[in-house]
């Protein structure tokens, strides 16, 4: 009875010492708890240019990105923006700054867009190589190196009127009557500018005092010298960076006096010799006049029916 007993006793310890210790399976959270902390950061390299097509995004196996660079070689970048609009630049040649890093899926590059701006009448060139290992792509991109005059175009312009030395005023006519030969470049290229309302994206606005908003093309530059002439405030638009006083093509002054001593009406645009000329009435005996080589007729046009009131803000 007592060997009968054995083989039962032995069956049960066995059992018992198996249920101890039960085989482990990993949980999702388990993996997923290793397969981040395996996971090292994405690193952006910062600063970095590049100039190309910009087209949709379209398909591909890269779910990033909403849109593409073409470099012209066979090559492109992914891109996405939450300030810029990449829309209107679609099938434009442009120059793209941003942050870029390598994307999820191996072998692409995506570029966080800061800025853009187009590319008129220059050879598209790269010299950043793109590659599937990400530290080939920051050392190589970050030492990118682009020229270009063409203007950056900025979701957000500052409403904030640039800082003048005393140096740097003038005792010139607020309207000038003749266009620089410097100035014929821009002139040129401004009045090729596709001027539908679309396109006017950014918006000069004057201090609170003065209360005027005046919408600027998205491919040009502004920059307000306020009193820096013999006008009460005085702005400036051109197609590239504008640093000093008469840089800029087309100028718009606050002026002294109602319109009607000057025998215009409001929005009237008129051309004057190789000038044209549009007017605004404006507050407190006051006038606005937007000057431009003749050229630009269109656009003083469009800028002088659009002036508008600054809106105030809540609260002020």
């Amino acid at each position: 009875m007592r060997f009968r007993l054995l083989p039962f006793l032995v069956t049960g310890l066995l059992l018992t010492s198996c249920g101890a210790n039960p085989p482990s399976t990993p949980t999702d959270e388990t993996l997923s708890s290793s397969s981040s902390s395996s996971e090292s950061p994405l690193v952006e390299t910062h600063n970095v240019s590049f100039i190309g097509t910009v087209r949709p995004a379209g398909i591909s196996i890269y779910m990033e990105g909403t849109h593409r660079l073409e470099l012209g070689d066979g090559r492109f970048i992914l891109l996405s923006s939450d300030t810029v609009d990449l829309n209107g630049y679609v099938d434009e040649q442009a120059e793209v700054t941003g942050s870029i890093r390598p994307t999820v899926e191996e072998g692409g590059t995506i570029m966080r867009v800061e800025q853009i701006r187009l590319i008129e009448g220059s050879s598209l060139s790269s010299t950043a190589s793109l590659t599937a290992d990400s530290s080939s792509v920051a050392s190589s991109v970050s030492s990118t190196t682009v020229s270009s005059s063409a203007p950056i175009a900025s979701s957000a312009p500052s409403s904030k009127p640039a800082a003048v030395s005393s140096a740097a005023r003038s005792s010139s006519s607020a309207s000038a009557t003749s266009v620089a030969p410097d100035l014929s470049v821009q002139v040129t290229s401004m009045a090729k500018q596709d001027l539908a309302a679309a396109n006017w994206t950014q918006a000069y606005c004057a201090p609170p005092t003065i209360g005027f908003c005046v919408p600027v093309h998205r491919n040009w530059y502004f920059k307000s010298f306020g009193t820096a002439s013999d006008a009460l405030w005085h702005i400036e638009v051109g197609s590239v960076s504008l640093e000093n006083l008469s840089d800029g093509p087309i100028a718009v002054n606050l002026l002294g006096g109602a319109l009607s001593t000057k025998g215009v009406s409001d929005q009237e645009v008129r051309v004057d010799g190789s000038m044209v000329l549009g007017y605004r009435e404006w507050t407190k005996d006051r006038h606005i006049e937007i000057s431009a080589p003749s050229a630009l007729k269109d656009a003083v046009t469009y800028m002088t029916q659009h002036l508008s009131a600054m809106e105030e803000q809540p609260g002020t």
